[in-house]
């Protein structure tokens, strides 16, 4: 695993004349990736766990509170509250293999890594655990979710009639299919028993409470982590509607089930679902306002283009190398910045990449080596995709170090961008973040 890298947030005065404020005037790829990387990891601070949850509440309850923490960043979140909780609370935390905070092990909490993006038979294991603990809650009681990214992978729990490897099989197809995180948790909802508002009603008539980092482009509480503990507007129809979009075979088993109706999710009207409340603390919007404020602080003008952006990846990069050419011809310096959560068309399933850097090396294809533009992008929680690197750097020069434009559209092609920026040296590595707020994009002209 990658180390992480400690945010500097203040620049002494060798770096306000250096590359650090200056990186449009170098050529120097690890000063280049030493401002970018400070960048990067300054627009996280107000989403990470231990400044987003300063000041949460929820409520108080006369009997028991359980806490149930799920997500890649479920253990910092947990940490970050757990000198505020009761004396008697327990519970368990649910996280991504090798996410666990370190030196964190507190007696009254259990703690479980899962697989994510796909999920495995430990995370399955740990559904049922929490089902059981819902259940056990008495009118009394606080069942408290903490919930990120992640969370839809690392809790699966099937509903009746559906097994762990259909899930499965759905979710490996809807991963690559292009399907929005909208939709795919439209998906996940209807074929578990724990997500789409299930969790609530299995711990009613005790009340329900989720702390929510949010990594859904919109911030619906109803979709982060596919909402276990908020109702359902989605149908069975709607589910059957998606799979049929991206021409996803559903297993004879799940798609029975759907055109019976008896995958349906809880409604807001339904009376197990009026105990529920839920609270945002960490939004994409706070990381791109972050990120607003540095490029501004360093004398570039800052253009937001949204922090829900949406769509293909590469679509995206082209668009935005596009667009910082414009400004350059312009004579501007300034710095497009951008969240949310592109999708990639896997074409190749043996391909190495994520969308931030197959975002990104469409836009380095673009901009042809143009100079004095830079930037990066990179998935919050610090793993873009399923690799080890949290996105990538763009200067430049980079095409040369992948071996020229040719093999660089060619590495794209093949859904190799990983490779591509692993050979020039342009990989973005934090290790995990202890957040989850979408991916951030900024391109620096100027």
């Amino acid at each position: 695993m990658a180390a992480s890298v400690t945010p500097k947030i203040f620049l002494t005065p060798a770096e306000q004349s250096g590359p650090y404020c200056a990186v449009h005037q170098t050529t120097n790829p690890d000063s280049i990736k030493a401002f970018l990387a400070d960048l990067y990891l300054q627009a996280l601070q107000p989403a990470l766990p231990t400044n987003a949850m300063r000041a949460v509440q929820w409520p108080q309850v006369p009997g028991r509170t359980y806490l149930l923490s799920i997500g890649k960043a479920a253990s910092q979140m947990a940490s970050a509250i757990l000198d505020r909780l009761p004396e008697n609370v327990d519970g368990l935390i649910v996280t991504r293999q090798g996410y666990v905070e370190p030196s964190f092990a507190p007696d009254n909490l259990q703690i479980v890594e899962a697989s994510h993006p796909v999920p495995d038979s430990v995370g399955a294991e740990a559904a049922q655990r929490a089902l059981q603990a819902a259940d056990a809650l008495g009118a009394d009681d606080l069942l408290l979710v903490l919930m990120s990214g992640g969370a839809s992978a690392l809790l699966p729990a099937p509903a009746d009639g559906i097994s762990l490897a259909e899930k499965q099989a759905v979710t490996r197809a809807l991963l690559g299919s292009g399907a929005p995180i909208s939709e795919m948790n439209m998906v996940r909802k209807h074929l578990s028993a724990i997500k789409g508002g299930r969790l609530a009603a299995r711990a009613w008539p005790a009340a329900t409470h989720m702390i929510a980092i949010s990594d859904i482009p919109g911030d619906d509480i109803a979709m982060i982590g596919s909402g276990p503990t908020a109702a359902d507007s989605s149908t069975c129809a709607d589910t059957l509607a998606i799979a049929d979009k991206y021409d996803i075979i559903l297993p004879p088993a799940i798609q029975s089930r759907l055109l019976s109706g008896a995958l349906e999710t809880p409604k807001a009207d339904d009376p197990k679902m009026q105990r529920t409340t839920a609270t945002l603390c960490a939004r994409p919007a706070d990381m791109c306002a972050a990120a607003v404020e540095a490029v501004r602080a360093m004398g570039y003008e800052a253009i937001m283009l949204g922090d829900a952006l949406e769509g293909d990846a590469l679509e995206l990069g082209r668009d935005h190398a596009a667009q910082a050419l414009a400004i350059k011809a312009s004579g501007r310096k300034a710095a497009l910045i951008s969240g949310g959560e592109a999708t990639v068309t896997l074409r190749n399933r043996n391909g190495r990449g994520g969308r931030c850097t197959a975002y990104l090396l469409a836009c380095a294809l673009a901009l042809q080596g143009e100079r004095d533009i830079c930037g990066f992008a990179a998935d919050s929680d610090g793993i873009d995709g399923s690799e080890d690197n949290a996105g990538g750097y763009l200067w430049p020069g980079i095409l040369d170090l992948m071996g020229g434009a040719g093999q660089a559209r060619e590495l794209l092609e093949q859904d190799n961008s990983y490779l591509a920026f692993e050979k020039a040296g342009a990989l973005l590595m934090t290790g995990p973040s202890g957040t989850n707020v979408n991916d951030l994009r900024v391109i620096l002209v100027g």
